[in-house]
């Protein structure tokens, strides 16, 4: 008799894990399945990265092609300038 009752509580613990886990699967399947898509705000958020790392490489780049300009023009005028010089005094 003890043997039967223990087969018995055996079984009633098999079939409610199983009916847990249908409606485990169930659920995750609902979840999966719900529609909802982060994939194109992932894809927004890291254009508008890229296009923020364009810009601030565009504008860096931009202030050393004007420095360089700058630099070079310094160099322009102390070169005119000496050579200005050295033909006053002959």
């Amino acid at each position: 008799m003890y043997k039967d009752r223990l087969l018995n509580k055996n079984s009633l613990k098999l079939i409610k894990m199983k009916k847990l886990l249908v409606v485990l699967a169930l659920g995750s399947l609902v979840a999966c399945n719900s529609g909802t898509s982060t994939e194109s705000q992932i894809d927004s958020s890291a254009d508008a990265k890229k296009d923020m790392i364009d810009s601030t490489t565009e504008a860096k780049k931009d202030m050393i092609d004007s420095t360089a300009e700058v630099k070079k023009d310094n160099v322009d005028s102390a070169a005119k300038m000496a050579t200005d010089t050295l033909k006053s005094t002959k």
